[in-house]
């Protein structure tokens, strides 16, 4: 008896579970219930996701639907809009071209051949899409009630687009026949939001397209530029712009009151080269708003090319560097462009030499552009250009462009019978925007250098 309690007392002692027991039997009913939890997650966001598309799909369906009832498809441009539908916004984005009658899909400021018709493209996407889903597109092509075109005229393509390069809208257009050709019966619409305009059925010869928008200018800074187009008989070309809302930029010249020239040329640098305004320092100048900006210079800049050394000491950057009177001069550094947005504004100074000079009698001032004197190291300005300053009465600071100068004065307006301006009557100016300004060579040979001491 004693044996068998022992026996039972040693079973009831081993009854139960340990604790590795419990641990393992947790872990496995985690794993298992990861599982069962991700796999129902991705069951739900499945289930969403496929709902969502099939809203989206409607979506497609029914711009596709709002495109085709568009009476006129030259209305039908690209858009892009937004919806909410149980709380998932969509994103519906439009986009056309036209068809021509060899198949290729082209926009306005491209292809040459007959169009046909107008393909809409309808994609749609969604917030919350899972990343292996793709977005619902739906397609149409659309042909108008009647030919665009008569095999025997053309068509006039219209692209102007932006800087960003979108289309500029209600840009007006006009075409003019050149040489050949006949007037349009009527003008074509203004640009839409894709930046285009249509000349449709127009007689084979030269056209001017010209097109015009108030505070608008293109990269050659023309308000109202126009391009030559040749229209064949059964083709269609293209005329492109780049147009758009002009940049403001407020312009001070060199220091507080120095006496500038009544003829002073400015020049802006940028990306698409020298523009130059002439007649006088300006103190605004409305620009193409190039996005890398500009650089003004006093006087006007030419680029040299072959057979032409051009005028380039009135750049700063043109100088070398060099040792004068002793000196070593760094090369010479353009002020920083500077840049503003369609219809922005944005100060902008033009940096320029100054002297000071003492008149013999109240005269008329001149200051003549000539070859730097030996030692200058002026890039120099073939050009040579004159500027006025005017009835001038006892001692001035006048500025000049950068280069070398001879200063005259005399009784005539026009500058004939002048004489040279003694050179105890000049004097430099220093520090101007920590320039270094030098007299070098004749008596009245002024050097007025952009580049400072190293």
């Amino acid at each position: 008896m004693a044996s068998i309690r022992k026996l039972i007392e040693k079973a009831r002692a081993d009854e139960g579970m340990s604790l590795i027991e419990v641990i393992v039997a947790l872990m496995v009913f985690a794993v298992i219930s990861l599982g069962v939890g991700y796999s129902t997650i991705t069951i739900l966001k499945m289930t969403e996701d496929t709902r969502a598309r099939q809203v989206a799909t409607n979506l497609a369906s029914s711009e596709i639907d709002i495109a085709r009832g568009v009476e006129d498809p030259f209305d039908i441009v690209n858009a892009t809009k937004t919806t909410v539908v149980s709380g998932v916004t969509y994103t519906i984005v439009r986009s056309t071209s036209w068809v021509e009658t060899n198949g290729a899909d082209v926009a306005c400021g491209t292809g040459t051949g007959t169009l046909q018709s107008k393909r809409v493209n309808i994609t749609v996407t969604w917030t919350g899409m899972l990343t292996t889903t793709q977005p619902v597109r739906s397609d149409t092509l659309i042909s108008p009630d009647e030919r665009i075109n008569d095999p025997s005229l053309g068509t006039i393509r219209v692209s102007v687009l932006t800087v960003a390069g979108t289309g500029s809208a209600g840009v007006s257009v006009t075409v003019t026949p050149t040489s050949g050709g006949s007037a349009l019966a009527a003008q074509p619409d203004a640009t839409d939001t894709d930046g285009c305009s249509f000349a449709l059925k127009v007689a084979p010869g030269t056209y001017s397209v010209t097109i015009n928008r108030a505070n608008s200018v293109d990269t050659t800074q023309a308000t109202s530029p126009s391009k030559s187009v040749v229209v064949t008989a059964g083709g269609s070309v293209a005329a492109l712009f780049q147009y758009d809302y002009a940049a403001t930029f407020n312009l001070t010249y060199a220091g507080s009151g120095q006496l500038l020239p009544t003829n002073l040329d400015t020049t802006f640098l940028s990306t698409y080269g020298a523009y130059v305004v002439s007649g006088g320092a300006k103190t605004q100048a409305l620009l193409h708003p190039v996005p890398s900006g500009y650089a003004g210079i006093a006087g006007k800049y030419i680029a040299p090319v072959q057979g032409n050394a051009g005028c380039i000491n009135v750049d700063p950057a043109s100088w070398p560097e060099a040792t004068v009177n002793g000196k070593l001069m760094a090369a010479g550094v353009r002020t920083a462009s500077v840049a503003a947005a369609p219809q922005g504004s944005v100060g902008m100074a033009i940096p320029m030499g100054a002297v000071n000079v003492t008149m013999p009698s109240n005269a008329y001032l001149f200051a003549v552009s000539v070859a730097g004197p030996a030692g200058a190291s002026d890039p120099g300005c073939a050009a040579a250009p004159t500027y006025n300053f005017g009835l001038v009465s006892g001692t001035k600071a006048i500025a000049l462009p950068y280069g070398s100068w001879l200063l005259y004065y005399g009784s005539n307006a026009n500058g004939s019978g002048k004489i040279a301006v003694p050179s105890a009557n000049v004097g430099i100016v220093g520090g101007l925007l920590g320039g270094v300004v030098s007299i070098l060579g004749g008596t009245t040979t002024i050097t007025l250098d952009p580049r400072v001491a190293k």
